[in-house]
């Protein structure tokens, strides 16, 4: 795609995203950040990078490309997100050239890109699909049963906003439902590819979670970290005990006569316990953020990579969310091995 399709603003987001990515993070754009499912406002780029083993860093980038950009009210705009979603840094980029504007970024600890460096920018972008086609696309196709309606742009969008403030256990869970849900689509020969490329995008989003999870409990002894893991999986930030005692409080308020016990045994399943063997691996904890990195990669390749041909390690993560899941594996791949028809088209994405 050719740089003259974008607007201004579009083509440094889509220059700064892959200035990210070849400095090793993990980069989404255009993040709605929202409270109580209203929509607050976006971030340009999340920023999410493996320091180390036990620290991981998480920044807001603001880019604001034109004449006027305001960037004293774009500081404080992004330090205050920085300050609401406990990030550990955050970034302007702008067109101005200003020193008074990079020395006061830098008295509040805010890194400015400014002109000079944007003008530096000759990252070429016509390897990746844009995001604002990418949404585009994705915005014909409607879900009719768990997401009431939703349109594809919408489930992917929550999918984003979830690594803004739910980086947790309950974070993970939802983000199941979203992978479940793509996997099934991607058995529908006419939105094949489109399921394929939400399903790699929203399954790094949940290996992200899961990453910033397992920082904090992958130096734990191995039956900890199981016991930590198996918990998380069944009973989401509240835990064991929390959602016990929520079963003790409606039981007495609504006067049930089913035993609590009973309620109990029926949440505390062996079904997660795919989910807790594979992620309490070492290795699997030191390759997650990478695995992460290339899938977010093949959902927006302008050429469009099956699952069948990713590289074997990839697919191995793939293989275990099919099993907790139960969809067959064979029949899975056998989607992108078998003849093409007339139905099976590219999508259009120049």
């Amino acid at each position: 795609m050719k740089d003259t399709a974008f607007l201004k603003g579009e083509l440094m987001e889509e220059k700064l995203r892959q200035y990210f990515l070849d400095n090793g993070y993990y980069v989404a754009r255009g993040v709605k950040y929202k409270h109580d499912r209203l929509d607050i406002t976006d971030i340009d780029l999340f920023l999410y990078s493996k320091v180390s083993s036990l620290s991981r860093e998480r920044i807001n980038v603001d880019i604001k490309n034109k004449k006027t950009p305001k960037a004293f009210e774009r500081i404080i705009w992004a330090k205050g997100l920085q300050y609401l979603l406990l990030f550990d840094n955050c970034v302007v980029a702008t067109s101005e050239k200003r020193e008074s504007i990079r020395q006061y970024g830098k008295r509040h600890n805010v890194l400015i890109l400014d002109g000079n460096f944007l003008q530096r920018l000759s990252y070429k972008i016509d390897n990746r699909i844009p995001e604002d086609i990418f949404l585009k696309d994705i915005s014909q196709v409607k879900s009719f049963n768990i997401f009431r309606d939703q349109t594809w742009n919408n489930i992917y969008e929550d999918s984003k906003s979830r690594l803004l403030n739910e980086l947790d256990f309950s974070g993970f869970n939802k983000s199941l439902i979203t992978v479940k849900y793509f996997i099934e689509k991607c058995f529908n020969h006419q939105k094949r590819e489109q399921a394929t490329r939400v399903l790699y995008a929203t399954l790094s989003h949940s290996l992200i979670i899961l990453d910033y999870i397992l920082k904090d409990i992958m130096f734990l002894e191995l039956n900890l970290r199981k016991e930590t893991l198996s918990d998380g999986f069944k009973f989401g930030n509240l835990g064991r005990e929390g959602v016990n005692n929520t079963i003790d409080m409606a039981i007495k308020i609504t006067n049930s006569k089913i035993p609590a016990n009973l309620i109990k045994q029926s949440v505390d399943t062996n079904e997660t316990n795919i989910l807790m063997d594979f992620f309490s691996r070492s290795e699997v904890s030191k390759n997650i953020f990478k695995i992460a990195i290339e899938l977010e990669s093949k959902a927006f390749a302008n050429t469009y990579i099956t699952p069948d041909v990713l590289d074997i390690s990839v697919r191995s993560y793939m293989y275990m969310f099919l099993d907790f899941f139960g969809i067959n594996r064979k029949a899975f791949y056998d989607l992108y091995t078998e003849p093409k028809t007339k139905k099976d088209s590219t999508l259009n994405f120049s």
